[in-house]
């Protein structure tokens, strides 16, 4: 008799996850696996078939606002319901822990799994690419790198328009790449901010954060972040095409589109969510 399990994470299941992302072409290191994996506000679940390791999600909880991602299913044992498992206990997690939305993107062809579990379409989320190239130019628009001290600031700036405080996550990003953080102040007050940290591949852009009313300051932020990385380095960005002064800003930096993504969420819709200042997500698998 066949069986699926489905239980929470374990050290030794690091190198398993790892190799399912290598699989998909997604590039997570195994520090950014196991640290993710071992987050206060992160719990993650592998499912088991006859003993054996078949499939992952992730999820992170910000307190009313929980995020999945990084849900894979092994080529092999796939459409035989065991993402839904792992959908299931991932979404009984966050419910039970005081989560009233979820949100997540989803791959196009995962995106009728996620509707028959009740997640509703937002806006597509649109993967860039480019390879760097230097662009040094003067600012005068008070953009200094983030100190270590400046990160709860930043962090309540941020919920503004992520819809929920995220500092323990932005403070790991920080650490991750200090050098790669960057905000932009107007009369001492956060305007806008941007983290980029290194992939094994190259580097990911985002968060990146602005005042929708300063997309000069946004543009500048950005032009900072690239100018920090090696040139032919390869940079890639996720930005809600809900946000068309991002999508434009990136397009005519000659950003190429890589894939789509389909935003979506379940449960009560944020209020406080303004994604006309978000200009790029963290990441798919925590927003």
């Amino acid at each position: 008799m066949i069986s699926v399990i489905v239980r929470s994470i374990r050290e030794s299941d690091i190198e398993f996850v790892y190799a399912l992302c290598k699989s998909e072409h997604w590039d997570y290191s195994r520090d950014n696996i196991e640290r993710l994996s071992t987050c206060e506000q992160t719990r993650s679940f592998v499912a088991e078939r006859n003993g054996k390791c078949v499939g992952h999600v992730f999820s992170i909880s910000y307190g009313k606002l929980g995020w999945i991602g990084m849900l894979i299913v092994d080529k092999e044992h796939r459409r035989r319901g065991i993402g839904t498992l792992l959908m299931k206990r991932v979404m009984n997690h966050l419910l039970h822990s005081g989560v009233t939305a979820i949100k997540l993107i989803a791959a196009p062809e995962a995106a009728n799994l996620y509707r028959k579990l009740g997640f509703i379409d937002e806006f597509d989320s649109l993967e860039f690419t480019r390879v760097n190239k230097t662009n040094t130019r003067p600012s005068n628009l008070n953009i200094a790198q983030v100190k270590k001290n400046e990160i709860f600031e930043v962090a309540k700036f941020d919920s503004m328009y992520f819809g929920a405080n995220r500092a323990q996550v932005l403070d790991y990003l920080y650490e991750d790449n200090p050098e790669l953080c960057f905000a932009s102040r107007i009369n001492n007050q956060i305007v806008g901010y941007i983290m980029c940290h290194e992939t094994e591949i190259g580097y990911r852009i985002g968060p990146w954060i602005c005042n929708p009313y300063h997309p000069s300051i946004a543009c500048e932020l950005l032009f900072c972040c690239m100018d920090s990385i090696e040139a032919n380095a390869e940079l890639c960005t996720i930005v809600p095409r809900a946000n068309e002064v991002a999508v434009k800003l990136v397009q005519d930096l000659e950003f190429s589109l890589l894939q789509k993504g389909v935003h979506m969420y379940f449960g009560k819709k944020l209020e406080n969510e303004r994604v006309k200042g978000i200009f790029s997500v963290g990441g798919p698998e925590k927003g």
